[in-house]
């Protein structure tokens, strides 16, 4: 039993490689309309809390500053997400916490390189070193974490 729930851990980690790689394909277009749909979500959202104050002009200026700062906060919640779910499945077969994180940082990192280099052939695209910087945050938060959590139940090994 043990033995398949240490295989069946790495499927959650496998399932976010999956949607990262999935997301980067997109073309750029693709990708600026779905982020674009959640920006205007969110815009319209803050309006009604103003009891809709907002114009229309209004609503585009701030659609366009919050734009790029939703993208990457989507990115790092992705790798924060990717990073507890890469660490979790090396609990089951009694991995050392700073040995999680070392594996844990770096496996997601390459990860996340490997991520921009993919996007070098995805069409209006680009690989930013800028978004591995971006992700690694995220990747941090993430291993912060879950070491917070697995903290709480596992007292020693920290």
């Amino acid at each position: 039993m043990l033995k398949k729930m240490r295989v069946a851990a790495f499927l959650p980690m496998l399932l976010m490689m999956l949607v990262i790689w999935g997301f980067s394909a997109n073309t750029g277009e693709t990708s600026s309309t779905q982020s674009m749909g959640i920006v205007t979500r969110v815009v319209n959202f803050a309006n009604e809390i103003m009891r809709n104050k907002m114009t229309e002009e209004k609503k585009l200026v701030w659609e366009e500053r919050i734009h790029t700062p939703i993208r990457k906060m989507a990115h790092m919640t992705e790798y924060m997400i990717f990073a507890c779910t890469v660490a979790f499945p090396f609990v089951l077969y009694g991995k050392k916490k700073k040995w999680i994180t070392c594996v844990t940082f770096c496996y997601c990192t390459c990860y996340a390189a490997l991520d921009e280099i993919h996007q070098l052939f995805v069409p209006n695209r680009s690989g930013q070193v800028r978004d591995v910087l971006i992700d690694s945050v995220g990747i941090l938060i993430g291993i912060i974490l879950f070491r917070t959590i697995y903290g709480v139940t596992h007292s020693s090994d920290i």
